[in-house]
């Protein structure tokens, strides 16, 4: 054998090498803290090294399904990724190396989470991961520093951004810390920082130097300055001075006082029309709910593992007697089921029974979802507004999961209450002690249709809907 072709076999033998023996998912770091708008390096690595054959790479945050990267086989599955990754996250030595560092570009406030490097031999089914928690802060600006006479003493004060969390504030005269004759104001920035802006009031002369500063509760760093205020800095005011002062205040006390007390009418008009408001939404809401809509299954859009009763009144989980016909109505990648009829305008109430099945989501849909092709979540994105049951866990699955407040960890039926009237909301409820678990807004766009929709894991029980004689549009769902 020639040295070419001992090369070449060896090239060979080394991509077809098996990965499925031990291997560990390792990472030097438990925590990483980054500065917003920075690049963040989560370090993992595989011990031994291996090739990227054979192997799924999968960076996810707190939840399996989140993903920031998806690698199988050395090649990167990019429609699987969470949208808001799409062009920051890749792994820092690209995918043909055993270095699994994740590089996290421009690390915004909603990043910081735990993130899980979890890597899985596709054919023994071996898998390891290693876990991070990122934090991500904001280190804030250098202080802008000003000083004002107020009231015959000297106000220093100083104003800085970008702060997350929130930084702690102090004074020091003469070396000591001070609290007396001191403010502070802290606001939200849009971008989800803070803005700080802090004095203190100098009510005589002989102060001394000033310190101020603002302190990072996470790194410990302080900004802030040193100022030495002058005794020249103090003001003499003669007597006639504070009789004009006091002119002039009692003046601008009294245009003041005529200033709020306008706003305060203002506001009074303001709390009617929003208390009218409300009282027009609970009128809405009672006539839904005294006449509900009669929702039915739609047989023709339900998975091929569900079925619907004769009355189309029950969703099972159970495949129906006959192999159903192949539509572009039914859904084919997640068992999920539409009901019928669909609502365009106006308010609409209907109830769910769940029981107590331990996988099940109930909500609305807009007719142009995602039936077919790949996986996907169930989120505004998708166009689905929904609540769900996922074992253990009853969720909002909204742009961001939120937990539902389910009293005594049972919901056995769900009140749905659409409201199209105005803006397009969606509530949520537990039908029987009529508690709100959760809220939509802006489902679906204007004057679009809107259907009840329904999901039916392979842990869930039947759902039912109410009987109810008449109805509103007998349509079916296409």
């Amino acid at each position: 054998m020639t040295m070419e072709r001992a090369s070449l076999f060896f090239h060979i033998t080394l991509l077809a090498t098996s990965v499925s023996g031990k291997f560990q998912v390792q990472s030097t770091d438990s925590r990483q803290v980054v500065e917003v708008g920075s690049d963040a390096l989560l370090q993992c690595s595989l011990t031994p090294p291996l090739g990227p054959v054979g192997l799924k790479v999968h960076w996810f945050r707190s939840l399996y399904h989140s993903t920031v990267f998806l690698m199988k086989n050395g090649q990167e599955e990019k429609d699987q990724q969470s949208d808001e990754y799409a062009g920051r996250a890749s792994l820092r030595n690209g995918t043909g190396s055993s270095d699994l560092t994740l590089l996290l570009r421009n690390v915004v406030l909603s990043d910081a989470d735990t993130y899980h490097c979890f890597v899985e031999d596709i054919a023994s089914g071996l898998y390891d991961e290693a876990v991070i928690q990122l934090a991500v802060i904001g280190t804030g600006s250098l202080p802008v520093m000003s000083i004002a006479l107020k009231d015959g003493a000297v106000m220093v004060s100083f104003l800085t951004s970008d702060w997350f969390p929130k930084p702690e504030i102090h004074w020091k005269l003469h070396g000591v810390f001070v609290t007396a004759d001191t403010s502070e104001t802290i606001s939200n920035q849009t971008n989800g920082l803070f803005t700080l802006e802090s004095s203190i009031l100098l009510k005589g002369p002989g102060q001394g130097y000033v310190y101020g500063a603002a302190q990072h509760p996470v790194t410990g760093r302080s900004t802030g300055f040193y100022v030495t205020i002058s005794d020249e800095m103090f003001p003499r005011l003669s007597s006639w001075a504070y009789a004009f002062l006091f002119a002039f205040f009692l003046i601008l006390g009294g245009a003041a006082f005529v200033f709020f007390a306008m706003k305060r009418q203002i506001a009074e008009k303001e709390a009617l029309r929003t208390q009218n408001g409300e009282l027009c939404s609970e009128v809405d809401w009672r006539k839904a709910v005294m006449n509900p809509a009669y929702i039915r299954f739609s047989p023709e859009t339900a998975y091929p593992e569900l079925s619907v009763t004769g009355d189309l009144l029950t969703l099972m989980n159970q495949p129906p007697p006959a192999t159903p016909a192949q539509s572009d109505a039914r859904f084919e990648t997640e068992r999920c089921c539409l009901g019928f009829p669909p609502f365009t305008d106006g308010c609409h109430y209907w109830e769910v029974e769940v029981g107590d099945g331990l996988e099940w989501a109930v909500g609305v849909a807009s007719p142009h979802l995602q039936r077919k092709g790949d996986a996907y979540m169930f989120r505004p994105q998708a166009l689905i507004w929904c609540i769900a049951r996922f074992t253990d866990a009853f969720t909002a699955l909204d742009t961001k999961e939120s937990p539902l407040p389910v009293v005594g960890g049972t919901l056995e039926k769900v009140g749905v209450y659409l409201n199209l009237s105005g803006p397009r909301e969606l509530h949520l409820y537990d039908s029987r002690s009529w508690d709100r678990l959760y809220s939509f807004t802006d489902v679906g766009q204007e004057r679009e249709r809107v259907l009840p929709f329904f999901w039916l894991g392979k842990n869930g029980g039947n759902l039912k809907l109410k009987s109810q004689n008449g109805g509103r549009n007998d349509n079916e769902i296409n």
